[in-house]
């Protein structure tokens, strides 16, 4: 069996995705997953099936499905032949596996083999699909520890990338490298990035990170390819709070009426996805989006509420209204009705 270990939104709405597919499935039986949460989105955009999401780091899902195949294609769609390179690089370095593993880098196109002894048909249907070859690099390590601190280096981000920790902006890069600290979990300097503060306190208050385990990520948006929203309506009751990254709102999508979302950008990327399946958001914002997507949509009934400072409002909305739960069994116009009366003067505009 061939594991097709999926990475980003791009290789779906590219089309290399669906071919990858194909073109294996005429030598083998295939496994697929998508790593992280990012592409699923474009998965379901583009109707595909089969493909099973694994909220991991790439290094993991390559290590839990290297061990269930005999070869492992990663599949990815880089901002740049150089930064798939590195991409591919990193991951089957932090995999530690000994299945055989090729890249499939579609911006190229091509392939890298970066542990040898996969089946050579695999090998001879890439370059049918007129995908070339190309040598693996060696790469520096990306972690290290000084003065007591962790220092983890980004070498796939390009300037006025937005910079990503567990799916939560903590800043822009202003060039193609980006180095962070970290002391007791706390991310204590970044250099070659404007550094968002109110990033790096969500992390703080969420338990801090390990740098060395801790999912990075950079883009210049969310959604760089076009795309066409697929619909589909879905049957919920009650109402779920999120409060940091919009993109973990999928677990929640045939479970609810609507969503409450803390944040400007959180609540376009969250309504984004909730839109296609005409989930609504009662949206809690304070003005300072930093545009992480853009043209996002939102399922009708849904509600900006614009207030003095979102963080601070919606702990208060998590505690007096969720009473400290993440979902509730309270309909979407009750809970609206609520937070306005406890807004009171923090409301600027509806």
């Amino acid at each position: 069996m061939i594991g097709l270990l999926f990475h980003g939104p791009e290789v779906f709405d590219s089309g290399w995705a669906r071919r990858i597919i194909e073109a294996m499935k005429t030598t083998d039986e295939v496994c697929c997953v998508l790593a992280g949460t990012m592409g699923r989105t474009a998965v379901f955009d583009n109707g595909l099936e089969g493909i099973a999401f694994w909220n991991k780091m790439p290094g993991a899902c390559l290590s839990d499905l290297a061990s269930e195949v005999t070869t492992v294609l990663i599949v990815n769609f880089g901002k740049s032949d150089d930064s798939g390179l590195v991409f591919g690089a990193m991951v089957v370095e932090r995999s530690g596996v000994n299945t055989p593993v090729v890249q499939v880098e579609c911006n190229g196109p091509f392939f890298v083999e970066w542990i040898k002894g996969c089946d050579r048909r695999v090998i001879e249907t890439l370059r049918q699909m007129g995908v070339s070859q190309r040598d693996r690099i060696q790469i520096k390590p990306s972690v290290w520890e000084a003065d007591g601190k962790v220092y983890r280096r980004m070498t796939t981000a390009a300037a006025g990338d937005f910079i990503f920790v567990n799916g939560i902006m903590i800043g822009r890069a202003t060039g193609a490298q980006v180095v962070l600290a970290c002391q007791n979990g706390h991310i204590c300097k970044i250099q070659g990035a404007t550094v968002k503060e109110h990033g790096i306190e969500k992390l703080d208050r969420f338990g801090g990170v390990d740098l060395r385990t801790v999912k990075l990520a950079s883009s210049s948006t969310i959604r760089r390819t076009k795309h066409t929203p697929r619909i589909t309506e879905t049957k919920g009751r009650g109402v779920a709070f999120v409060d940091h990254a919009g993109m973990h709102v999928y677990d929640l999508t045939h479970d609810v009426e609507g969503v409450v979302t803390v944040g400007d950008d959180t609540t376009v990327v969250a309504g984004d996805i909730l839109y296609r399946f005409q989930i609504p958001v009662i949206g809690i914002v304070d003005g300072d989006e930093d545009m992480i997507l853009k043209n996002g949509h939102f399922a009708p009934g849904s509600v900006r509420l614009t207030v003095r400072e979102d963080d601070e409002f919606g702990l208060k909305v998590f505690d007096s209204i969720f009473d400290n739960k993440q979902q509730i069994d309270v309909s979407f116009k009750e809970v609206l009705s609520k937070i306005v009366e406890l807004a009171d003067n923090d409301l600027l505009e509806q």
